[in-house]
């Protein structure tokens, strides 16, 4: 075993999805706060009584303000992250926001018991050897998911008692100051046997959540995405006064092309739609693939109703694009039912179902694609490019179906 900080100091940060996991837990709980608090309050209290320490009293009165503001920190954390996930550089913020509480708390209780240690009281040793090692114990179960904050706060805490003990001279206060070295370097080792326990655990959550969220065959969201985020993505775009529209597409003629070619050219063609439609999405957009030949594109910062015309307008020119899949050349097509959101308190379900339903009109209507208006009838879509756009893909169809 290694006894040293240096481990903790050359740690990597890990990946974004695990970082955020991490700092997250470090605001998990408050209990263990409060907790604290108390035993900061009744030892500073007995310490004060006992002695009448002015110093022992105003660092104590120090720490409890200090342990209050965490708590505060805590909430004020827990009510910005409610309303949207938490992002890598806001959880850097997050963090060094939490490293200043927990530095100046380390310090206050490590200053505490040197001020302690240089008190001719052995009763007050017993009571401040306590509050460190409580203090220590929670910086490590706590902590331990940042290592280099969980070292700060352990040799924060422990060098300036150490000091003190060493200054106090005597054969106990010198073994107490070795006792207390030799448990600040375990303390490192735990601490970085805590946070490689933490990280891998994390990564194997995250990378099992994450292929539960993926469809297999495109590398797609799936279904579990959309209903994970779309109610979000309708409360952010309104919260921020922008358009969102969903768009439900449903190929045209690929039954017939897996029938007649086989499923492995099927699945060709799938991932192949999967890439064409990934071009067309923007990183705030979300695609999914709901299962055989449905999918989901919800479009993100729509402005007007044209800007959405124009992206399922790419679309269909896109999809029924020729494919040349193992030296088959395959024509496919689409149907696109447009959804936008409007001044109407919507749900991701109303906004759904108005694509599916404007999708059933565009395929009995044949125009490409139709968009749900406010009515809420169907109308489909029009202009001189859309009607052009559905004859080129009617055209194709009749050419897929020869």
């Amino acid at each position: 075993m290694k006894f040293s900080a240096l481990p903790l100091l050359g740690t990597r940060r890990p990946p974004d999805a695990v970082y955020v996991e991490l700092v997250d837990a470090l605001f998990s709980l408050v209990p263990p706060i409060i907790v604290f608090s108390i035993c900061l309050g009744a030892v500073g209290l007995a310490i004060t009584a006992r002695t009448g320490d002015v110093a022992v009293a105003v660092m104590t009165i120090a720490g409890l303000l200090v342990l209050g503001e965490r708590i505060l920190l805590v909430r004020r954390y827990r009510r910005a992250t409610a309303a949207e996930p938490l992002s890598a550089a806001c959880a850097r913020i997050w963090e060094k926001r939490f490293m200043i509480r927990g530095a100046a708390t380390a310090l206050i209780i490590g200053m505490m018991g040197a001020r302690c240690f240089m008190l001719p009281h052995a009763s007050v040793h017993m009571l401040i050897i306590g509050l460190l090692v409580a203090f220590a114990a929670g910086v490590i179960t706590r902590v331990a998911y940042r290592p280099r904050l969980a070292a700060l706060n352990l040799i924060l805490v422990a060098l300036p008692s150490i000091i003190a003990l060493l200054i106090h001279g005597g054969a106990v206060y010198f073994c107490l100051a070795f006792v207390m070295t030799i448990f600040l370097f375990g303390g490192f080792e735990t601490v970085q046997h805590l946070y490689e326990t933490f990280v891998s655990q994390l990564t194997l959550k995250l990378g099992y959540a994450g292929l539960a969220r993926l469809d297999p065959l495109t590398g797609l969201s799936n279904r579990l995405v959309l209903n994970e985020n779309l109610e979000r993505m309708i409360a952010q775009a309104s919260r921020n006064d922008l358009g969102l529209a969903i768009h439900s597409l449903d190929l045209d003629h690929f039954k017939a092309a897996n029938d007649r070619f086989g499923h492995p050219i099927g699945d060709a063609l799938l991932r192949e739609v999967a890439r064409r439609l990934s071009q067309l999405t923007r990183a705030s957009d979300l695609l999914v693939r709901l299962g055989g030949d449905e999918f989901i594109l919800v479009q993100t910062d729509v402005s007007t109703r044209e800007q959405t015309l124009a992206l399922a307008s790419r679309i269909l020119a896109d999809v029924s694009a020729t494919y040349q899949i193992e030296g088959h050349e395959i024509v496919l097509g689409t149907s696109i039912g447009i959804a936008m959101l409007t001044s109407e308190q919507l749900t991701a379900e109303d906004l759904l179902a108005r694509a599916d339903q404007a999708l059933y009109q565009a395929k009995r209507a044949g125009t490409g694609f139709a968009i749900h208006t406010f009515a809420p009838q169907l109308v489909p879509a029009i202009g001189g490019l859309d009607e052009a756009q559905s004859g080129k893909t009617n055209e194709r169809k009749s050419q897929g179906s020869r």
